[in-house]
């Protein structure tokens, strides 16, 4: 992914904010982070940054298609690296793990809401909520 040519033909400067941000992104590929780990996470590497800034670097990175909003928990937004693959999340509701699971139920679901009422689904998130292994044993 050329960040520069995507930041630049969009009128944005190439920061070394944002090149800590994505860095932190794309080394924890597969993770989805809240604003706040991003923000633990950069800071390590670039002391002067700050959580302001981290929250607009990952909604510009959004709008840019670099990285994805996940949905995980109530009013809580998660953001990962866009990596073209589509995958959805299970999260634990006892002990907060998250997994990744492929295959996918919703596609079938888009193309039928597009044959019925004409309304074209752009993208969607799922995230199922349950008990991991661990925590279904400890039980």
């Amino acid at each position: 992914m050329d960040l520069s040519r995507r930041l630049r033909s969009r009128g944005h400067r190439v920061t070394p904010q944002r090149k800590a941000v994505l860095e932190v992104l794309q080394e924890n590929e597969g993770v989805p982070l809240d604003p706040e780990a991003v923000f633990e996470l950069t800071r390590e590497r670039h002391a002067g940054i700050g959580l302001a800034t981290v929250y607009r670097t990952l909604e510009l990175f959004r709008d840019l298609g670099v990285v994805l909003r996940v949905h995980l928990h109530e009013g809580s937004q998660h953001y990962e690296i866009n990596t073209g693959g589509h995958h959805h999340h299970m999260v634990c509701v006892s002990c907060g793990s998250v997994d990744e699971f492929d295959g996918c139920v919703v596609d079938d679901l888009e193309e039928s809401i597009r044959e019925d009422s004409d309304f074209v689904v752009t993208s969607h998130c799922l995230s199922l909520f349950g008990y991991c292994p661990a925590c279904l044993t400890a039980r």
